[in-house]
C-alpha cells in the first residue's frame, strides 16, 4: 500500500509545491507522510475500529468488492495536473496513483457504510408522512409547470441546459470521466444534472421533466430530513415541511441546489443526535463535504458548520472530544479526494470578494429576501424560540450550535456578495433545528395552524417582484406563489428570434447581445424555443457570441468588434447596475448614442417591444473599428479598474 498511497498523495503535494520544491524532495515527503498514516492505522487499529462494520469479514468485503475499482477506474488525480509532468508520466506512476485513490475511496466507503448501519434508527420517518408529502410535491410541481410560459436564463436555465447537453451524449466511460473532470475547475460541474439527464434520456428533455426529476431525485430526500428532525411526535414532521415551503419553491425555479440543503439537513440531523460520537462525525463530515462539491457556495455552510461544532465543544463538552475530530478528519479525507483542486484554486488562491463585488447589493437587499421566502413572521418567532429555548438546559447546546452555525454563515458570505434565493437554502438547516425545538414546548394545533397558514398563502395568486431591488417591503409571510410566471411579450420575442435568424438567409451571420436584464439578456434568445418547448428552427441561423456583462469578473470581449450585427436593449438592460457593468454598458451608450464605435454600426429600421418598457434594437457593422474606437472602451475600464488592466487591455492581434 505504501507506493500507491505516495503517489497518491504526491499529485497533491504537486499542485501547491510544484515551484517551492524539488521533485525528489516532493517524493521523499509524500513517502514520509504515506508512512505516518500506515503506521498510525496501525497502531490505533483503524481496520478494526472504522472498516468492518458488522464484525465479520465477508460482510465488510461487499462494500470493498464495489468500492475499490470505482475508485480505480475513476480517479481524476491525474487530470488535476495542468500539463504533463515528466517525473510523474510513466505508466506504473499512473497505476499507483489510481490504486492509491482506490484504497483511499474504499476506506471512505467502509467508514461511511459502518457509520450509516450503526445510524440506521435516524433514517426511520412514518411511512404516511412520506407519502403524503411525496403526493404532495408532485402535484405542487404540476401545478407550476402547468401554469408556467416564460423564459428561463441565468441560474433558472443553467443546470436544465447541463442536463439536455449530457442527454445527447453517448453514455460510456468517457462520459462519466468528463463529468468527474467538471468538479475540478467548474463553479457550476456537472454532478447533479448527470442523474436528471438520465431521466432525460427516457421521457425527453422538456422543462416539466426537469421539474420533476428535481422534485423527486433533490427536494424528496431533503425533505424526508425535515421529517427526520422532527421525528419526535406524530405530525410535527408535516407541520415542519408547512413552516419551509420555500424548500419546494426553490427546486420549482429551476434550482438543483435543494439537494445540496438536504445533505445538509441530514448533516445537522446526524451530529446533533446522541447516537455514537465517531459515526456520527465521520457521516457528517461526509456530507458537509459533499455540500459543496455539488454547489460551490456550500463551502460557506460547511465552514460555519465546522466553527459551531467546535465552538459548541468548547462551551459545552469540552472532555469529549470524539465526534469533533471524526467530523474533522473526514472532512479531511473527504476533501482531499474529492475537492482538492477547488480548495486551492477558489479558496487558497482567489479573491472572491473582488470577483463578485457587483454582486454586493447591500444588507437590506439580504434582510429583505429572507422575509420574502421565510417570512418575518417566521423569522421573529424563529429568534424568540431560540432565545426562551436557551434557558432550557437539555436544548441549550443545539441552539447555540444552530444560532453560531447560521451567524458565522451570514457574515462570511456577505463578505463576498449579497444573497439570493438559491444562498438561502445555507441556513434552513439550523432554522429547522430551532423550529422544531420551540415546537416541541408549544401546542401542537398552534404548530398546525402556522404550518397550514404558512403553505396555503402560497397558493394565493400574488403579483411577483421582477427582481430583487424592485423589492420594497418585509413580507409578514413567504411572498412567492406555487404558480408560474409568464410572460406577455413572448409572441414579439418569436418575432424577434425568426428575425435576427433571417439575417443569415444567405450566408451565416453573427450577432451579440448587449443586454443584462431579467427581461432580456443573451440567454433570453438561446434558451427561448426549449423554455416553450417548441422545436428549434431548420436552417441556417445567426451564431450569438458572447460578451462579458460583469465588471471584474469578466473581461471585454473584443470578438464583439467584429460581429455582424449587435442586439442593444433600450434603455441599457442592466441587472446590478450600470456602475457594476460598464464592460458592456459602456459599448451600450456609445451604440445608442452613435458616438465612439457607435459610428460604425447603422440602425435597422425593426424594432422589437418587450415588457417593462424594454426596447430592442438591431444594428448592422459597416466598417471595422479604428484604433481610437478600441480605446474609448479600453481605458475607461482600466482607469476605473486598474488592477484588472489584463481582462480590458487591447489585446496585440487588433491592428
Amino acid at each position: 500500500m505504501l507506493p500507491c498511497l505516495a503517489a497518491w498523495t504526491l499529485v497533491r503535494l504537486w499542485l501547491p509545491f510544484e515551484a517551492l520544491l524539488l521533485p525528489e524532495a516532493l517524493i521523499a515527503i509524500a513517502f514520509l507522510l504515506s508512512t505516518i498514516v500506515l503506521i498510525a492505522a496501525a497502531v490505533w487499529k483503524m481496520t478494526e475500529r472504522l472498516l468492518l462494520p458488522w464484525g465479520t469479514s465477508w460482510k465488510s468485503a461487499i462494500p470493498l468488492v464495489i468500492a475499490f475499482p470505482l475508485g480505480w477506474f475513476f480517479d481524476i488525480s491525474l487530470s488535476m495536473l495542468e500539463q504533463d509532468i515528466a517525473v510523474l508520466s510513466e505508466l506504473p506512476f499512473d497505476a499507483l496513483c489510481h490504486t492509491g485513490n482506490a484504497i483511499i475511496f474504499s476506506v471512505i466507503v467502509l467508514a461511511v457504510t459502518k457509520a450509516v448501519v450503526e445510524l440506521k434508527d435516524l433514517f426511520r420517518v412514518d411511512w404516511k408522512q412520506i407519502l403524503f408529502i411525496f403526493v404532495t410535491l408532485n402535484m405542487a410541481t404540476f401545478l407550476y409547470a402547468a401554469t408556467s410560459q416564460t423564459i428561463y436564463v441565468w441560474d433558472n436555465a443553467g443546470y436544465w441546459a447541463i442536463a439536455r447537453t449530457l442527454m445527447e451524449e453517448p453514455l460510456d466511460y468517457d462520459h462519466i470521466i468528463a463529468i468527474l473532470e467538471t468538479t475540478l475547475t467548474l463553479d457550476y460541474n456537472h454532478l447533479l444534472a448527470f442523474p436528471i439527464s438520465l431521466v432525460m434520456r427516457l421521457f425527453g428533455g422538456s422543462r416539466t421533466v426537469f421539474l420533476f426529476a428535481v422534485s423527486n431525485l433533490y427536494t424528496l430526500p431533503a425533505l424526508w430530513g425535515l421529517n427526520a428532525i422532527a421525528n419526535s411526535r406524530r405530525w410535527s414532521g408535516l407541520v415542519l415541511v408547512g413552516l419551509f415551503p420555500m424548500l419546494g419553491y426553490t427546486a420549482f425555479v429551476g434550482f438543483v441546489d435543494v439537494f445540496c440543503c438536504g445533505l445538509g439537513i441530514w448533516a445537522y440531523h446526524i451530529y446533533t443526535s446522541d447516537r455514537p460520537p465517531v459515526s456520527r462525525g465521520i457521516l457528517s463530515g461526509t456530507l458537509l463535504v459533499l455540500t459543496f462539491l455539488f454547489r460551490r457556495y456550500f463551502l460557506f455552510f460547511a465552514a460555519s458548520f465546522g466553527v459551531a461544532a467546535f465552538l459548541h465543544k468548547l462551551l459545552f463538552d469540552r472532555k469529549r472530544w470524539a465526534d469533533f475530530l471524526s467530523l474533522f478528519l473526514s472532512c479531511a479525507l473527504s476533501g482531499l479526494t474529492f475537492t482538492y483542486r477547488f480548495l486551492l484554486d477558489k479558496v487558497l488562491n482567489s479573491e472572491y470578494g473582488e470577483l463578485y463585488s457587483a454582486y454586493d447589493l447591500g444588507r437590506t437587499s439580504d434582510f429583505v429576501l429572507f422575509c420574502r421566502y421565510f417570512g418575518l413572521l417566521l423569522l421573529i418567532l424563529f429568534l424568540a424560540a431560540a432565545i426562551v429555548g436557551l434557558a432550557k438546559k437539555e436544548n441549550r447546546g443545539k441552539l447555540v450550535f444552530s444560532i453560531i452555525q447560521v451567524i458565522v454563515c451570514f457574515l462570511a458570505f456577505t463578505q463576498v456578495q449579497s444573497h439570493g434565493q438559491q444562498h438561502l437554502l445555507m441556513y434552513l438547516p439550523a432554522l429547522a433545528l430551532i423550529t422544531i425545538t420551540a415546537l416541541s414546548s408549544a401546542p401542537q394545533y398552534l404548530s398546525a395552524l402556522m404550518a397550514l397558514v404558512t403553505s396555503t398563502y402560497c397558493f394565493i395568486p400574488k403579483i411577483q417582484p421582477s427582481t430583487v431591488t424592485s423589492i420594497t417591503v418585509f413580507d409578514i409571510l413567504p411572498s412567492f406563489q406555487f404558480y408560474g410566471p409568464k410572460r406577455s411579450d413572448i409572441n414579439q420575442l418569436l418575432s424577434l428570434a425568426e428575425f435576427v435568424d433571417s439575417l443569415s438567409s444567405e450566408e451565416e451571420k453573427t450577432a451579440v447581445v448587449l443586454a443584462s436584464s431579467f427581461t432580456f439578456n443573451s440567454e433570453t434568445l438561446s434558451s427561448l424555443y426549449s423554455s416553450l418547448n417548441l422545436p428549434e428552427p431548420a436552417g441556417n441561423r445567426t451564431q450569438i457570441q458572447y460578451h462579458g456583462t460583469v465588471d471584474k469578473r469578466d473581461s471585454f470581449n473584443w470578438n464583439t468588434a467584429f460581429a455582424d450585427y449587435l442586439i442593444v436593449g433600450d434603455p441599457v438592460q442592466v441587472h446590478l447596475g450600470e456602475e457594476n457593468q460598464q464592460v458592456m454598458s459602456l459599448l451600450v451608450e456609445h451604440i445608442l448614442a452613435g458616438t465612439g464605435p457607435g459610428e460604425a454600426y447603422s440602425l435597422l429600421s425593426e424594432t422589437f417591444y418587450l415588457a417593462n418598457d424594454v426596447t430592442v434594437r438591431i444594428y448592422q457593422r459597416e466598417r471595422d473599428w479604428y484604433i481610437d474606437e478600441y480605446h474609448t472602451i479600453s481605458d475607461p475600464l482600466i482607469e476605473k479598474y486598474p488592477e484588472f488592466a489584463a481582462l480590458y487591455k487591447i489585446p496585440s492581434w487588433i491592428k
